[in-house]
């Protein structure tokens, strides 16, 4: 089984100051160039995302789509096509970071023959993370360009259907219901509820790889349901397991739960694992979705799954750390509790030279992004890591442990 490095990737980005009227005006601004259209058209997986081909004055660009986002564009694209920011505004992403970031008007996107007229977009420097900058993208498709069109994703497939009208989709097999109501940017957003507990605002996020990851914030009722979950359910975790627009987040605390059920709109998962974390956005991402055809319907404000195969997030097993690079050196960024990377004693700040006799004391930017996107251990066998902590090289032999199952 692959080690999974970063268990989250997002770039929802949050307005964490005072909306201007101007930047409000721009996330709000918009419309297509026809009435009725029906097109399809083909995207690829990088790194568990959407990565769809989008054409801006006649040239072709690697876009990421992101439900969880606004449009963004590149600092060097935006030079490119000489687009400058009309005003500025604190943002934030899904690690709780924050920049000031320009905010721009693009006269012209066109996707799949479909164009999009004067959207408004952040100008953001897309290699401030290294995991994003392993993407090789130009920027983002957001939701307040989505929100002018009806969307379809066939996951199996690998097509995208832009649509005005759900007519035109000829939907016949049965569909989960699921209402949701938007932010400014047009960000989709639910209710859904862990067990009893109501949690609110989850973004449905398809800019995210991951599975179901929850604020905990000040919610009293979640803190109770992680101190009643018994130990056999539950799996502590401590450091960065996730990566945002400027790159890996604080270190935290994160609860793994097993929960006896998921509800949002006519959605219901019977067991399932979900993380609990201090300092992130709350999302619901591809490693969900991707189990059905996903339906985004913002005229109605409501979205489709057409299911494919059963979601199975049942258990959590480990070699118990993750992996950040710091400078061209792998840095333990995370560590699970009672995990044999945890009982044999290794801790954060260790920097690995060696898993299985495979040299790590330097990787390249691409090695980093090979790892990012395959894992670093691609096995659940027994490793050896050779670490350095204090100048002292140490050796450890981990095995892949199961934490949780339900």
């Amino acid at each position: 089984m692959k080690h999974q490095l970063l268990s989250l990737l997002i770039v929802t980005l949050l307005l964490t100051s005072c909306g201007t009227v101007k930047t409000i005006k721009l996330m709000k601004s918009g419309h297509i160039n026809k009435e009725e259209f029906k097109v399809e058209i083909p995207f690829e997986y990088r790194m568990g995302l959407i990565v769809l081909k989008v054409n801006i004055s006649g040239s072709d660009y690697d876009f990421v789509l992101d439900t969880g986002a606004p449009n963004i564009i590149s600092v060097g694209l935006a030079k490119k096509l000489g687009i400058n920011s009309s005003v500025k505004q604190e943002v934030g992403d899904s690690q709780a970071s924050t920049s000031n970031l320009g905010f721009t008007k693009v006269n012209s996107i066109t996707i799949g023959g479909i164009e999009f007229l004067n959207t408004g977009a952040v100008i953001a420097d897309l290699k401030e993370s290294r995991e994003v900058g392993c993407l090789k993208i130009d920027g983002f498709i957001g939701s307040n360009l989505m929100r002018k069109a009806i969307w379809k994703f066939d996951y199996q497939n690998q097509i995208i259907t832009i649509t005005n009208s759900k007519e035109a989709l000829n939907i016949t097999k049965p569909t989960y219901r699921i209402p949701f109501y938007t932010e400014l940017t047009g960000t989709p957003v639910v209710d859904l509820k862990l067990n009893n507990t109501t949690v609110r605002d989850v973004c449905i996020d398809l800019g995210s790889n991951g599975d179901i990851d929850i604020s905990l914030g000040k919610d009293k009722k979640l803190k109770d349901l992680i101190k009643n979950t018994t130990s056999d359910s539950k799996a502590v975790s401590y450091g960065s397991s996730s990566s945002g627009l400027y790159g890996v987040g604080k270190a935290d605390s994160i609860y793994h739960i097993a929960v006896s059920n998921i509800l949002f709109g006519d959605v219901v998962i019977d067991k399932s694992v979900v993380d609990i974390k201090h300092n992130s956005s709350s999302t619901i991402g591809t490693r969900f979705f991707k189990n059905y055809d996903v339906i985004i319907d913002w005229f109605n404000k409501e979205m489709l799954l057409i299911k494919n195969k059963e979601y199975n997030n049942k258990s959590l097993s480990t070699y118990g750390f993750s992996i950040n690079n710091k400078e061209g050196e792998l840095i333990i960024n995370q560590i699970f509790i009672n995990s044999t990377a945890y009982n044999k004693g290794l801790k954060l700040g260790d920097r690995v030279i060696a898993i299985d006799n495979v040299n790590y004391e330097t990787i390249s930017p691409e090695q980093w992004c090979d790892i990012v996107e395959n894992g670093l251990i691609r096995s659940n066998k027994d490793v050896n890591i050779m670490i350095i902590r204090n100048n002292k090289r140490l050796n450890f032999t981990l095995s892949y442990k199961e934490l949780i199952t339900i």
